[in-house]
């Protein structure tokens, strides 16, 4: 089982279908050559974070930054010591069900990672002050990691100072953006849902309700949105096959792709076992930092 997740290059390609235009400019990399301390003087102390020898993958686009890490438990436990010791106020550390796995930009090349780390700078960061109402992205640092496989609970250390989040706490935060009155923040808040948890009929639901939207940049994304819940889907198969009726030539193109990935897709019950019993873990473990 791999979380996949489509790359924030192609995250704001999707956002320039829902808002106009999007001039983006992006750069990505492979491997763990040094990246130049000169670009990250907005974050103190980051760089043996950042440079970390476990670095497979780091992406750059308008300023949205993102460091992508393989390795076992030790170096993690390694990382978020370093993490904590920036002299950032606040140091969030997410928890999710992994290992995961995102495309390039090109989609030429799959990465699958253990841990990352997350920058907002640059016009990214003018967005990220746009949308603090709904929380969507950090101001500060954020390190994201993937148990299972080689991340184990049982050996994990989470530095005193740091902030954890889990699942629950994302889909919160996104399940509210959806009804934000910012097509850029809900449209985010819309693939970072399907794409967070594809398991979830609370998150199928709330994202197939967009199929009314009056935008219908918004409708293309929610169909394409939808085909990642593969046969947990099926129940929205009559919607989309009545909204084959439009005009829409993207709109209807998009709607019979999704509807054929829908129809094709595996059996992912074992998936989707696996992924409960992972998400069940770290809700203990977090219960057990809070006592």
């Amino acid at each position: 089982m791999r979380v996949k997740f489509l790359s924030w290059g192609g995250c704001l390609l999707l956002l320039g279908c829902l808002t106009g235009p999007v001039w983006a400019l992006g750069m990505e990399d492979f491997g763990n050559k040094p990246l130049n301390a000169g670009n990250f003087q907005e974050w103190p102390g980051i760089m043996p974070v950042v440079n970390d020898t476990h670095r497979v993958y780091h992406t750059w686009v308008n300023g949205n930054e993102h460091c992508y890490y393989r390795g076992d438990t030790k170096a993690l436990n390694a990382a978020l010591k370093r993490f904590a010791a920036t002299p950032e106020k606040v140091h969030e550390v997410i928890l999710l069900p992994g290992p995961a796995e995102i495309r390039s930009f090109r989609k030429e090349k799959s990465v699958t990672y253990n841990w990352s780390l997350h920058l907002v700078g640059g016009i990214a960061k003018a967005m990220l002050e746009k949308t603090q109402e709904n929380g969507f992205w950090s101001k500060y640092p954020v390190l994201t990691v993937y148990v299972g496989e080689t991340i184990r609970l049982d050996q994990l250390k989470i530095p005193a100072g740091c902030k954890v989040l889990q699942l629950a706490d994302l889909e919160k935060r996104y399940l509210q953006g959806l009804s934000s009155s910012d097509p850029t923040v809900q449209g985010m808040s819309l693939g970072s849902l399907a794409m967070l948890n594809p398991y979830s009929e609370q998150n199928l639901k709330a994202i197939a309700k967009l199929l009314d939207d009056s935008n219908s940049r918004m409708q293309i994304h929610t169909v394409r949105m939808l085909a990642e819940f593969c046969r947990l889907a099926k129940p929205v198969l009559p919607a989309l096959q009545a909204a084959l009726k439009t005009e829409d030539g993207q709109l209807r193109t998009q709607l019979e792709e999704t509807i054929q990935a829908i129809e094709a897709a595996p059996d992912r019950a074992a998936e989707a076992q696996a992924h409960r019993k992972l998400v069940e873990q770290i809700q203990g473990f977090c219960a057990g930092l809070e006592r």
